[in-house]
């Protein structure tokens, strides 16, 4: 029987015919399909940006749900650019059914958005990340474009490794400028988080890791400070583990509770399959509840998410009937953890 990484590697072995490319970027944004709370802040957020540029916006679900393209539909009417939604394809589906691996599903969705790209760049946004200055992705867009860069990213990698290894340029995936001629030159599946080599080492690559180590260093970029965005990380991934999760879940960084919060102030008419704040706040002191908060260290990491979350209520982001539902909702969390601003 042929490996995983092999059936990757025959299925995803070359991209769609490319169509003539236009210039400008199109926004490519991957969502939970289960969780379509992220596709309205992102509708949202995407909106208020200075519309240099951009040509259309792909939504690019990690699953199918029934009415999620009618919510698309009645949400789009105040987005004043071009949207179109890239379900994915039968596979990827039954894929994302039986695996419901977050990484791969982001993989997939990068590349259904290629496959679906019209521009000669595009920018892949993450969907737990608000943008704050009107003029990001305008400037975004017009620096890798002049520049002539492969990809420009807003943050340095998380992993250590590729530092150690002299490997200083490359960026994290999220609100990465992609060339799509760069992303098309290398194989599909090689973009794939997956265990590869590099220089005789072996390493595990995140999402498009692979192919920026194979990069000219003066072809990528990332800003030296991050700016004019708040970022959660890891949303969709810790959600996709707790649903994964047959024991009682450590919600150590705060994550689900983030999700329910930006339920309650975005959407509270789907019917999301998220424990409620009061049932949440039960696992502060029950070890057996569904969600819990009990370990050391996620006390600990209280205050990093708590400060996030406090400079999104500032932001202006938000409308006060938002920011009211928001803080009310940190303050149950506040007392016990002894967060005070």
């Amino acid at each position: 029987m042929l490996k995983t990484a092999s059936l990757w590697k025959l299925q995803y072995s070359h991209w769609d015919k490319p169509i003539d490319e236009i210039s400008g970027y199109t926004i490519l944004l991957p969502v939970p399909g289960d969780l379509p709370v992220f596709l309205k802040i992102a509708l949202e957020i995407c909106s208020t940006q200075k519309p240099d540029g951009l040509v259309e916006t792909l939504v690019i679900p990690d699953q199918f749900v029934p009415g999620f393209g009618e919510l698309l539909t009645n949400w789009q009417d105040k987005y004043y650019h071009p949207i179109r939604l890239i379900n994915p394809n039968p596979l990827e589906q039954l894929i994302s059914r039986y695996q419901n691996n977050p990484h791969n599903n982001h993989w997939l969705q990068l590349v259904r958005g290629v496959n679906a790209t019209r521009t000669k760049h595009a920018l892949l946004h993450d969907a737990d990340l608000f943008i704050t200055e009107d003029t990001f992705m305008k400037t975004h867009y017009e620096t890798c474009e002049s520049e002539n860069l492969a990809c420009l990213g807003v943050s340095p990698v998380w992993d250590s490794w590729y530092k150690e290894q002299g490997l200083t340029h490359l960026t994290a995936t999220w609100e990465m400028m992609l060339n799509v001629d760069w992303v098309r030159n290398f194989q599909p599946w090689q973009h794939r988080g997956h265990d590869g080599e590099i220089a005789g080492v072996l390493h595990t690559f995140d999402t498009t890791l692979f192919p920026q180590c194979q990069t000219k260093p003066d072809l990528i970029r990332y800003h030296q400070r991050e700016w004019g965005f708040i970022h959660f990380n890891y949303v969709i991934c810790t959600y996709r583990w707790f649903q994964k999760s047959k024991t009682p879940f450590e919600d150590e960084c705060f994550r689900i509770v983030l999700i329910r919060l930006l339920i309650e102030a975005f959407d509270t008419d789907w019917k999301y399959q998220v424990p409620e704040i009061d049932e949440l706040i039960k696992g502060i002191t029950d070890s057996a509840n569904p969600v819990t908060y009990i370990q050391p260290q996620t006390r600990q990491n209280y205050s990093q998410f708590r400060s996030k979350m406090q400079t999104l209520i500032e932001s202006k982001l938000l409308d006060e009937e938002k920011v009211s539902i928001l803080s009310d909702g940190a303050v149950k969390f506040d007392k016990v953890f002894g967060y005070s601003m």
